[in-house]
């Protein structure tokens, strides 16, 4: 995303409390101090402090290096959009969004937004702090977010980034109310939308914003200084950063490391001060050098593997139930996460109040996938499985999986292609991929609705019922109903869908210890264990 994929994008949505809906429906802040379905969380009416974050004994100066994994000639910067994960972090360096996440993956006031408010559940409006600036000096306004929003949801743009807005959200309807002020009436009733708001690849542009602008002017912490797709970027402090005294680097340098074992051997000899998706066979090397230190964020994310329904093999449901007996999930976690997760059973947003705990987790089981097979009159199968370094495990995945698919008389034959994340992604019926901690809602408006931008299993299929289950949950004001209709979808995807989850791995990242403030946090999604917070380190 996978990350979109998060490459692709990455921290989504934070489910909005129908408690907190039903508040929000009087004129109320939503964000601030949001719960899950079921919750106890209350609705905040405060915002955030503009200056938030003290210094904490963070000092200034230094070039922070980063090597990060994936990217090539084919990487972007741009504040709404990201393919890789070099994408991902050129973005917030430069870029921010209304709504953030705190570390406890709770939807905060604490971005670009004073408040955030639902006055109905067909209507939202956004109040904008007052003195942010672009990079280049000119002030963000409500005209900034009106052009912002507009141009995420622009299919002429090719962007990802407004998916989940798209869904309910018309760009001709966004109104500026005052300087400060933008409403967003809504064609249907959804209370997803402070979290879409919240995505860090929802990024605010100034108006007339476009790619291929050389300075990239944003209202992040850094300015983009130079810029060598497939190798390397330089940005440098914002001196006019609206949060005081941050951030703490002059220099933030991101380098792409499309070889992991490279990406290591750079960390190790100091050529590097940190990096993102630490191999998992390669945690004890680190951990073994005195001067660095692992960071390990505990996840919901997951790579899985994508089978497209509407593509033979796999039109064929009996064909995607026998492939996902073929996944003996304990062994996948050990081989490729050396235990850094956990095992799954097909099924996205662990850490959603209405996940479907109680469903029978899916065993490893040869004879019946056989049967199935057989069933299908597809015995002695072969297929292309298409992967790419794009995230730790995505090769090793691919690889252990088709190993494994021997035992059902399956030949997988493994495809490792540098620019996967081109013009044949979502295309391939049979592929891996990476995604981030999502609530079930927001990960659906990205991948499992025939408007979704990353629909890489092509889902639902002809006849069903699941997009209209979907709008019914945006619409519910009940938690319960809401569940209830989650489970429903959850249901479908169990025994229909496209994907095989193996697991839920766990992001790892590797830093020298001459670099303090990294935290683990759960909001991170599928950027890396610190969610690329550049500025809230520094050099000790």
């Amino acid at each position: 995303m996978v990350e979109s994929p998060d490459g692709r994008p990455g921290t989504d949505g934070y489910m909005l409390s129908r408690k907190d809906l039903l508040v929000g429906a009087g004129g109320v802040l939503l964000v601030g101090g949001l719960a899950a379905c079921g919750g106890s969380g209350t609705a905040s009416t405060g915002a955030a402090p503009s200056g938030s974050g003290s210094t904490g004994g963070l000092k200034r100066g230094g070039n922070f290096r980063l090597g990060v994994t994936g990217g090539g000639s084919s990487d972007i910067i741009d504040g709404q959009h990201i393919v890789t994960k070099p994408d991902q972090a050129r973005l917030v360096a430069g870029f921010e969004t209304l709504l953030v996440y705190d570390t406890d993956y709770k939807l905060q006031t604490d971005g670009l937004a004073e408040e955030v408010t639902q006055d109905s559940p067909t209507q939202w409006t956004i109040r904008i702090r007052d003195g942010i600036t672009f990079h280049d000096g000119k002030p963000f306004t409500a005209d900034d977010v009106v052009y912002s929003l507009q141009r995420m949801l622009d299919p002429d743009e090719g962007l990802f980034g407004g998916a989940g807005l798209g869904v309910s959200l018309d760009p001709k309807t966004i109104k500026k109310m005052d300087n400060l002020t933008v409403r967003l009436p809504l064609t249907q009733p959804d209370s997803t939308i402070g979290a879409q708001l919240g995505q860090y690849y929802n990024g605010m542009v100034p108006v007339g914003y476009s790619r291929k602008d050389k300075d990239q002017n944003g209202t992040g912490p850094f300015k983009l200084q130079s810029f060598t797709p497939g190798q390397q970027s330089v940005h440098v402090r914002n001196e006019n950063y609206w949060r005081t005294g941050e951030p703490y680097f002059d220099q933030v340098t991101v380098t792409d490391f499309p070889d992991p074992a490279a990406q290591v051997n750079a960390l190790l000899a100091g050529q590097i001060d940190a990096m993102t998706d630490v191999p998992f066979a390669q945690v004890a090397v680190i951990e073994a050098n005195s001067g660095l230190a692992i960071l390990e964020s505990p996840g919901g994310g997951w790579l899985p593997l994508c089978m497209a329904i509407d593509e033979p093999p796999f039109d064929d449901n009996l064909v995607r139930q026998a492939f996902r007996l073929m996944a003996g999930r304990d062994e996948i976690v050990q081989q490729v996460l050396s235990g850094h997760g956990r095992p799954a059973n097909d099924l996205f947003a662990p850490f959603d109040a209405c996940y479907s705990s109680d469903l029978p987790q899916r065993e490893q089981d040869f004879e019946q996938a056989k049967s199935l097979l057989k069933q299908a009159g597809k015995e002695g199968l072969t297929v292309d499985l298409h992967t790419t370094d794009g995230a730790a495990g995505m090769v090793d995945h691919a690889k252990v999986f088709a190993e494994q698919a021997k035992g059902a008389d399956v030949t997988v034959n493994v495809k490792v292609d540098p620019n996967y994340y081109g013009d044949q992604y979502l295309k391939l019926p049979f592929s891996v991929d990476f995604w981030g901690t999502r609530d079930f809602l927001p990960q659906v408006a990205n991948s499992m609705v025939p408007a979704a931008p990353y629909n890489e299993t092509h889902w639902p299929p002809a006849g069903s019922n699941y997009e209209a289950l979907y709008k019914q949950a945006l619409a519910e004001a009940d938690a319960g109903k809401v569940c209830d209709i989650v489970h429903e979808m959850q249901q479908l995807e169990y025994d229909e869908g496209g994907y095989i989850i193996s697991f839920y791995n766990n992001l790892v990242d590797g830093y020298s210890k001459k670099v303090q403030g990294f935290q683990p946090s759960k909001s991170t999604t599928n950027l890396t264990s610190f969610g690329y917070g550049f500025r809230t380190i520094s050099f000790v």
